[in-house]
């Protein structure tokens, strides 16, 4: 982002980059069904983006859950990863290792639909170059630049658009304006008391989840 010199401090990022933090929740059909733009950039945690966008209209279907990464909380309705376990799709793949135990066969298959989702926000940053590069527009203006480029994604998608990578595209955006953004935060801090208070709820759900998974993994070996 491009931000006014007395405002800069709260939007300064790990890397020193000056950003703001965007919060998407996607669906199975690669469109985006929430977007939380306008954080600072030196938001201390990516749960409490989360709890922000619950306070301002996102919620989660009774009886369904998402899908987040360990810079989340895991409850019975956000379902994050087994921390300390390996679930790297790509090195597995290489050395043709299956999972172990029920904790690997879970991070594996959360890992598989991650993927999905990384899908979904590489298409929408090739399509719109824009959105790593600062601007001159107000700051209002580059938080509602984020969220018109999610609508014109999924107004593509529902009327079956090309959603493949771009690589073909030509852009006039200034390669000198583009900006590093540091990816999410690596665990959970339990800066959240709310998540802090569902976390039992959710490992249990969690638990009783992936041993059933690995138990019809084992039985189809």
């Amino acid at each position: 982002m491009t931000i006014p010199p007395g405002q800069q401090d709260p939007y300064r990022n790990k890397k020193q980059g000056l950003s703001q933090n965007v919060m998407v929740a996607c669906d199975f059909d690669m469109k985006f069904v929430h977007v939380h733009a306008g954080w600072e950039g030196s938001a201390s945690s990516d749960a409490r983006v989360l709890q922000d966008a619950l306070d301002h209209g996102f919620n989660v279907p009774p009886g369904n859950f998402y899908l987040v990464d360990a810079g989340y909380a895991n409850t019975p309705q956000f379902i994050a990863p087994y921390q300390g376990t390996r679930y790297h799709l790509r090195k597995q793949g290489r050395v043709h290792q299956r999972p172990q135990c029920y904790k690997e066969l879970f991070n594996l298959r959360h890992a598989q639909l991650r993927d999905h989702v990384e899908r979904i926000i590489g298409i929408l940053k090739a399509r719109y170059p824009i959105l790593k590069a600062a601007t001159m527009f107000d700051i209002d203006t580059q938080v509602d630049i984020v969220v018109a480029c999610c609508v014109l994604h999924n107004f593509i998608r529902l009327h079956n658009g090309d959603m493949t990578l771009p690589d073909r595209a030509t852009t006039d955006t200034n390669e000198s304006t583009m900006k590093d953004v540091p990816g999410g935060d690596a665990k959970y801090k339990k800066d959240v008391i709310l998540f802090n208070n569902l976390r039992q709820a959710g490992n249990e759900m969690r638990d009783a989840m992936a041993m059933q998974m690995w138990a019809d993994y084992i039985a189809r070996r």
